[in-house]
């Protein structure tokens, strides 16, 4: 089995050649960073309540937005918890879901190091 990645830069990329603005692409990320740790904790509460609509709605944001910004091992986590939240099985989403925080630690930390490195690239 191979480690997911935590950020698949092309993933970015991509966004800003597909709307053909590389700005947007890091507006996105910066926005998608603001909001991942309440996007997190969203989950996790609605888990703890056992509100699975409100768990389905929020794991389903984190997992498009994840998807979108290419950070891969946290959409991959946001997919695993929306299966076990889809078959009402609150445990095993609740067990899911408490790895987010240290794998949305990681997301921030590797979108951080590529903004910088997509600033120091448009200062040259």
């Amino acid at each position: 089995m191979t480690a997911t990645a935590v950020l698949d830069p092309e993933v970015l990329q991509r966004l800003g050649t597909d709307v053909q603005n590389g700005d947007f692409a890091v507006s996105f990320a910066r926005r998608y960073c603001s909001m991942l740790e309440a996007r997190v904790q969203r989950i996790v509460g609605a888990l703890l309540e056992g509100d699975l609509d409100a768990a389905m709605d929020a794991v389903l944001s984190l997992k498009v937005s994840s998807t979108t910004v290419g950070t891969c091992e946290l959409a991959q986590l946001a997919r695993a918890v929306e299966q076990q939240v889809r078959c009402c099985d609150i445990a095993a989403a609740r067990q899911h879901a408490a790895d987010l925080a240290s794998a949305a630690g990681r997301a921030e930390l590797a979108l951080s190091d590529y903004l910088v490195t997509y600033a120091a690239s448009r200062s040259n």
